[in-house]
């Protein structure tokens, strides 16, 4: 999206246009893909469709890169006659959204400082510059195996780009965040006292998020800087567990089923670990006997297989870099890459700056792990105590069983073997609170005095400015020096042949940068280009044994 430099002005009216957009966006296809009765709807599922808009957004542009890049006008005018359409319909939609822009008002605070990822020079914008530019490529990985687990949420990101300022890539985990306390607002609403305990849960552990060892956080969302989609993933996964618990309590209701299909859906596409959610689903289909009707399925079911034949076209793999599903029979296959840059994953999680054959010890790993790690988890600890007396003065008893307990350290091991730190345990911490906690809110009776009612509301804003850093605030007091812009970092590349160009500083494979460069020569990953009919063309590794030799090697 290319546009002269905006103001702090334009920037902030185009943050809450583009959060009514995606409401209508969502409302459109909400009616058209789960249910065009909005009177035959409970309220919750406003707090779904800002969400649902962003999903349906993301997809769309999958779908479109398979023919065209996806800086196109056509593409921005096409979403923008879809919202008109949605807002003729039924322009009376945004009166229930107060709270829900009062969130927005409150997270864009975090736009005065947020920063920019590491990452955003290594794939990000890499990644974004080819969806950008050039229609699907066949074996992209091959170039620089990052580029090979692309999360959906690069698509969307991809069509946010101003000139120079990526602040816009930002928003996107506001308006989903601010989906989420929307939803707990509507909780605190409720006359079930089951959903009232659900928020009172999630508000206690985010009260207690900004106290503790370290400064706190005990497994609550978070924001990130923009190019990391840890916070959205976690965001995601919390939006799933309240519509579950929504769906489990409302058995049987397809509509509530085929909401939370539709979140695990775009939780999996944002991060494989997603896939995890399906647990819930058999829960569902065990306790409740939900029948899943296939005519409801067809839409997400194609919205998978679209991301899995995506997925296999830039790395050859279903999912990558899970070696198991990747295709050797295609022409663009690189043996061993997806088998080294997982074994690289697991390990650099466990120990930082270690390789892919590393060997890494249990004592090694639980060395650096709690000296990395155990604040987080005393911090979890104590929130967990803290919440069961807050219950406890309530139910008078303890509500924890042996089955819960189970499934907690189930969860907590699932993350402590694939992926022990903080940013990527947040997920796996919500999912424990709740299993933890489950019979206490459904059990619990919770009795609020009168004067006191009004007390939840006003501690969820709290729990909202929280999430926004300290500094952010503080950058109000010189409103001036604000500039709502985020750039790049300035990297030097070297020409090299073929249209090639090559970091500029002294790196190894080990340290390179690639920035928005598309043609990013690492010697390592360089790779040739076969043309193929029709404008496609593939990528092919000038030393396909390259991923091979190096497990051998370090073997």
């Amino acid at each position: 999206m290319e546009t002269v430099e905006l103001s702090k002005l334009e920037i902030v009216l185009y943050f809450y246009f583009l959060g009514i957009v995606f409401i209508y966006l969502g409302e459109i296809f909400y009616s058209f893909l789960i249910n065009k009765n909005e009177n035959k709807s409970h309220s919750f599922r406003y707090s779904f469709l800002p969400i649902f808009g962003i999903f349906i957004t993301s997809n769309f542009l999958v779908i479109w890169n398979f023919f065209s890049g996806t800086a196109d006008n056509f593409i921005l005018f096409l979403f923008l006659i879809l919202f008109l359409v949605s807002l003729r319909s039924n322009p009376s939609l945004i009166k229930n959204y107060i709270f829900y822009f009062i969130n927005l008002t409150i997270l864009f605070l975090s736009s005065t400082t947020v920063g920019i990822s590491k990452d955003a020079n290594l794939y990000h914008l890499q990644q974004q510059s080819w969806l950008r530019d050039e229609k699907m490529v066949l074996g992209i990985s091959n170039i620089n195996p990052y580029l090979g687990y692309s999360s959906i949420i690069e698509y969307i990101n991809s069509i946010l780009w101003f000139e120079n300022n990526y602040i816009f890539i930002h928003f996107i985990g506001i308006y989903i965040i601010a989906s989420i306390f929307d939803l707990f607002f509507k909780f605190l609403k409720s006359n079930n006292s089951s959903y009232k305990n659900f928020a009172f849960l999630f508000l206690t552990i985010g009260i207690l998020d900004n106290f503790g060892f370290e400064g706190g956080r005990n497994g609550f969302l978070f924001i990130q800087e923009i190019f990391k989609y840890d916070d959205i993933f976690a965001a995601l996964t919390l939006f799933f567990i309240s519509y579950f618990f929504i769906t489990f309590k409302e058995s049987p209701n397809a509509e509530n089923l085929n909401v939370l299909i539709f979140i695990f859906l775009f939780s999996a596409q944002t991060r494989f670990v997603g896939h995890l959610l399906l647990i819930y689903f058999f829960v569902l289909l065990y306790k409740n006997k939900y029948q899943m009707k296939g005519r409801k399925l067809f839409a997400p079911l194609f919205f998978y297989l679209i991301f899995v034949m995506k997925n296999i076209l830039s790395s050859t793999c279903l999912w990558f870099p899970i070696q198991l599903t990747c295709l050797s029979i295609l022409p663009f296959y690189q043996p061993s890459q997806a088998e080294y840059i997982s074994k690289l994953l697991l390990n650099v999680n466990k120990i930082p700056n270690s390789n892919a054959k590393t060997n890494i010890s249990t004592v090694e790993f639980l060395e650096n792990f709690v000296s990395t790690q155990s604040s987080y988890l005393l911090n979890f600890l104590i929130t967990c105590l803290i919440a069961i007396i807050f219950f406890s003065v309530f139910r008078k008893k303890i509500a924890i069983n042996i089955s819960q307990i189970v499934c907690s350290i189930l969860i907590f091991s699932i993350w402590l073997f694939s992926a022990p730190t903080y940013r990527f345990g947040v997920p796996f911490f919500l999912s424990i609170y709740f299993v933890l906690f489950f019979r206490y809110i459904i059990e619990t009776k919770i009795n609020i005095q009168r004067y006191l009612k009004s007390l939840p509301n006003f501690l969820l804003l709290f729990v909202v400015l929280t999430l926004v850093r300290f500094d952010s605030i503080l950058a109000l007091q010189n409103f001036d020096s604000i500039e709502l812009k985020i750039g790049k970092e300035v990297i030097s590349f070297i020409d090299i042949e073929d249209g090639w160009k090559k970091y500029s500083q002294p790196h190894t494979v080990n340290n390179y940068l690639c920035g928005d460069i598309k043609l990013c020569y690492v010697e390592e990953f360089y790779s040739s280009k076969v043309e193929l009919s029709f404008n496609y063309y593939y990528f092919i590794p000038n030393n396909k044994y390259y991923f091979v030799e190096e497990l051998e090697n370090n073997g």
